[in-house]
């Protein structure tokens, strides 16, 4: 098994941005340096300012660069792209969905780190790559890898967040499994704690009770990633036998449909037809009391 750990720069993070610089390591199972590839491309669009803030990457510094497809970095990963092989990227979804917009589907087997730092360290937070590099001394045992390399280490630089994703996926080494990590991030995770927001450090179980309608609500207006998305509606599913159903809005907050609809049936017919972002559980139960109250 080869192992490759990248980063990647970019022109932004929208929909129609493209790569900028493509970077990645590939050890062997005991962690030792084989290959190292570091190239900065032209993308088909424009740096954006806010982007080149974070990696300091300018339009000079790419005058004559090629395409990314024709970087020998990626062609190499393209020879490497097996599913013998294994890639580690801090929080995948963002690289792999760049590089599939350069024509890379990764055949590999997949250890995403941000997805690992927060299923198993939860409340450790933040989960960010230089947070970690800071907090657990990561950035001590960079001297000795640049050394050995001869390059140099930039925060934000895609080479410099390789060195330190190494470092980490190292550290994740000391406690726990390669395989584990493997087979972890093969399907969506179930989160045990909340990791943003006024509820951040809650636990999901908790907030499937409590903070139903909050729930249904981040279902409906967040882009949620998958890990998250699956989190909610497995708590969501297994609360209802522990939860009564009332309304999280309007004047009759905290009555259940059958309460109102002993005084004001009509706005029961309103909500059913007319209120927006009202929950499936919410509407289920509306429709159950008004066909018993028709």
């Amino acid at each position: 098994m080869k192992i490759i750990i990248l980063d990647t720069e970019t022109t932004g993070t929208l929909e129609e941005d493209r790569i900028c610089q493509l970077s990645y390591v590939v050890v062997d199972i005991t962690s030792q340096i084989d290959e190292l590839h570091n190239e900065l491309c032209t993308p088909p669009l424009d740096i954006k300012f806010d982007a080149m803030a974070v990696h300091h990457i300018t339009p000079e510094m790419i005058v004559g660069k090629p395409l990314c497809v024709d970087t020998n970095a990626y062609q190499r990963l393209c020879e490497l792209n097996t599913s013998e092989n294994l890639i580690v990227i801090q929080n995948a979804k963002f690289d792999l969905d760049m590089l599939a917009k350069e024509g890379f589907t990764s055949q590999m087997q997949l250890v995403d780190t941000f997805r690992i730092l927060r299923a198993k360290y939860p409340l450790d937070t933040p989960h960010g790559l230089q947070h970690k590099r800071y907090q657990w001394g990561l950035y001590k045992d960079e001297q000795a890898i640049i050394d050995t390399l001869g390059i140099e280490i930039k925060a934000h630089d895609a080479l410099g967040d390789v060195i330190v994703l190494k470092n980490l996926f190292d550290r994740l080494l000391q406690e726990q499994s390669l395989q584990d990590m493997i087979d972890l991030c093969r399907g969506p995770i179930l989160l045990e704690y909340m990791p943003m927001g006024k509820f951040k450090g809650q636990l999901f179980s908790q907030l499937a009770i409590s903070e139903r309608n909050t729930l249904y609500y981040m279902l409906d207006n967040f882009d949620l990633d998958e890990d998250l998305y699956y989190t909610i509606m497995h708590f969501l599913e297994i609360g209802k036998k522990d939860i009564v159903v009332t309304f999280g809005f309007g004047k009759y907050k905290g009555q259940t449909p059958a309460e109102v609809a002993l005084s004001d049936k009509n706005y029961l017919l309103w909500c059913k037809d007319k209120a927006e972002n009202i929950s499936t559980e919410l509407k289920d139960e509306i429709n159950k009391v008004l066909e018993i109250n028709a």
